[in-house]
């Protein structure tokens, strides 16, 4: 039974895994192209001014800065219950905070004005956040 779950952990890992580099990908993606495309430029900026009709972005954005938030504290709160000494979980850790972090700095101090792929690429940075988060999770299941 455990041999089975773990099994099921791995092979979440390895998926969320490769989902995290796609999403890193993308955001890499919509912000070179971005800058160096006409076309794709023009583009966002039209879906800039959609989404900001249709979608309350400023509510959005704080929510998203709550749960990553919150996201943080519980990988803090699953650190300090580590009953082993992991140096994988204890690196998945720290790799999962500088993700967080990085997300709650780019959510704060960018914007439209500054960076004009920035929702696409804030919501390619909550993903991956996210999934960076299961896959602590895995981990830490696994490795306790």
């Amino acid at each position: 039974m455990i041999k089975q779950r773990n099994k099921i952990y791995y092979i979440l890992i390895i998926l969320f895994g490769a989902l995290e580099i796609a999403a890193v990908i993308g955001a890499y993606a919509a912000h070179y192209y971005t800058k160096t495309r006409m076309g794709m430029l023009r583009h966002v900026i039209y879906l800039n001014g959609k989404w900001e009709r249709l979608v309350n972005i400023p509510a959005m954005k704080w929510i998203a800065l709550v749960i990553v938030v919150i996201l943080i504290i519980f990988a803090c709160i699953l650190y300090k219950k580590q009953r082993k000494n992991s140096i994988t979980v204890k690196v998945a850790a720290i790799i999962t905070t500088a993700i967080s972090l990085w997300t709650v700095y780019y959510l704060l101090f960018y914007n439209t004005v500054i960076h004009r792929a920035y929702y696409i690429v804030s919501m390619c940075f909550i993903v991956m956040t996210v999934f960076q988060h299961i896959l602590y999770y895995c981990l830490y299941q696994v490795k306790n």
